[in-house]
């Protein structure tokens, strides 16, 4: 059964190992955090989160299921794993005592740099059904999570917490969508898109690194966040086939 952590095709290696890394990350939080304090139980809610992702999706851990499950993570997916570690841990120091800015900023652009690392390594091995998406959704979640730490320390406007909402909808609707049996395409290659993504961490990054409220950083804020919301309206036409039937429509009008 698809999704399912105990699939059957699931090798025991691979489970074992990831079992590995789950309780290496909850034991490196709770040493860098006292236990049962604020800090540690968002950083453990944020490590769950991703662990909980990736375990049921381990039997996407193939380049396609035309090819049995590879019984190891992989160094690409272990350093996109280890974001997420990063992540975790970068959010516990934001609830708890003060931290300066500057630090903050540091592990931010560390967790997100290694963004380049895991794909170029995936590149050059095997990419995996699971690489991709947990690419993906450590990208997303490394948005809302230093957004919503830009907007805690009152750096950036409380709506640019948007910014790390806006994929979770996207994902959302495209899940319902799904659901009700309408079908989904798949997205065009685009240059435009990772550019708005970085454009985000950039932000985030240079938020966290000033530490203090401007009315330009609000402005960059701005225009950063409706590039990304015109980057999600345009994906969810293609997405939903809005953006072909508008392509066919103009050729069967030009005929």
């Amino acid at each position: 059964m698809a999704g399912d952590p105990m699939n059957k095709e699931v090798p025991d290696g691979l489970r074992y190992r990831f079992l590995g890394v789950a309780v290496a990350g909850f034991v490196g939080l709770s040493i860098s955090n006292s236990l049962a304090t604020t800090s540690w139980g968002v950083s453990i809610g944020v490590w769950g989160l991703i662990i909980g992702y990736t375990g049921f999706r381990l039997e996407q851990n193939r380049p396609s299921e035309a090819v049995p499950v590879r019984q190891q993570i992989g160094v690409a997916n272990g350093i996109t794993l280890f974001r997420g570690w990063l992540l975790a841990f970068f959010v516990g120091l934001v609830v708890s005592t003060p931290t300066s800015t500057r630090v903050l900023g540091s592990l931010f652009v560390l967790a997100v740099s290694l963004d380049a690392l895991d794909g170029e390594i995936a590149r050059r091995t095997t990419e995996t059904v699971l690489g991709t998406r947990l690419d993906t959704a450590t990208d997303a979640l490394a948005v809302l999570v230093g957004a919503g730490a830009a907007v805690w320390l009152d750096v950036v406007p409380g709506w640019y917490l948007l910014a790390g909402v806006l994929w979770y909808l996207y994902a959302a609707g495209l899940h319902l969508r799904q659901r009700a049996g309408k079908p989904v395409c798949e997205l065009p290659e685009s240059r435009v898109r990772p550019l708005v993504g970085s454009a985000q961490f950039a932000v985030i990054a240079l938020a966290l690194s000033i530490g203090t409220a401007t009315l330009w950083l609000s402005a960059l804020a701005g225009v950063a966040l409706i590039g990304l919301a015109a980057s999600f309206s345009r994906d969810w036409a293609a997405a939903t086939g809005q953006q072909t039937a508008a392509m066919t429509s103009i050729d069967t009008a030009n005929d």
